[in-house]
């Protein structure tokens, strides 16, 4: 059963927006719990550091226990690439379906058992970086002071090359820097620079 529920479990922010760094590229997650500290959706952007098929997977629960998966690959050469599959109280699926360029498709086992361990790991990873203080923010980056996409403007220093490495794109790029960085007890850590406004699409508590 894939359940949230632990007695042990710590008391989770209702609201929370974690991340890190993959191998191959860059993990955002947002997370919206119930009163019990329960996941009600996990939304989990994965944004490769080459090519431009980035992927936003939704996982919903009811109760602690996953019911549906619902997975978009964006940028594709033949449209984007849609997934989903349903669970019923006994983890079994009900519904399942891939769809592509208006083409319908049913999942295979084995893709339905990688969809089941992924939605395993990213719940236990994003748990992990919650209870470790681990934060992500996004927001709109000028001259070293950043707006955030909630309208703060703070002033966020990153390490050395990273600081550096801004001020000379900020010498060659004349529209905004738009960022995504981490923060911890630990220090922050840039994760990724676009020209694209990640604050147009950034969830929020209502909206996810």
């Amino acid at each position: 059963m894939l359940s949230a529920c632990s007695s042990n479990a710590p008391k989770l922010p209702e609201f929370s927006a974690s991340g890190f760094i993959a191998d191959d590229g860059v993990i955002r997650m947002w997370r919206l719990n119930n009163a019990k500290s329960q996941p009600l959706v996990l939304m989990v952007v994965y944004s490769p550091y080459k090519g431009t098929d980035t992927s936003v997977n939704f996982f919903e629960y009811r109760s602690g226990n996953l019911w549906q998966i619902r997975s978009q690959i964006l940028n594709q050469k033949n449209g984007d690439i849609t997934e989903q599959l349903r669970f019923d109280k006994n983890n079994d699926v009900i519904f399942m379906q891939r769809a592509q360029d208006g083409h319908k498709t049913s999942l295979s086992a084995d893709e339905i058992t990688r969809w089941r361990f992924e939605a395993e790991r990213v719940l236990e990873t994003n748990t992990a970086l919650i209870v470790g203080g681990i934060k992500l923010y996004q927001g709109r980056w000028q001259q070293g002071k950043v707006t955030t996409c909630e309208g703060d403007v703070r002033e966020v220093t990153f390490e050395p090359y990273s600081e550096k490495w801004l001020q000379n794109r900020a010498k060659v790029w004349h529209s905004q820097l738009n960022l995504a960085w981490l923060e911890s007890s630990e220090g922050n850590q840039l994760l990724m620079v676009a020209d694209t406004d990640f604050c147009r699409w950034q969830p929020s508590k209502d909206s996810l």
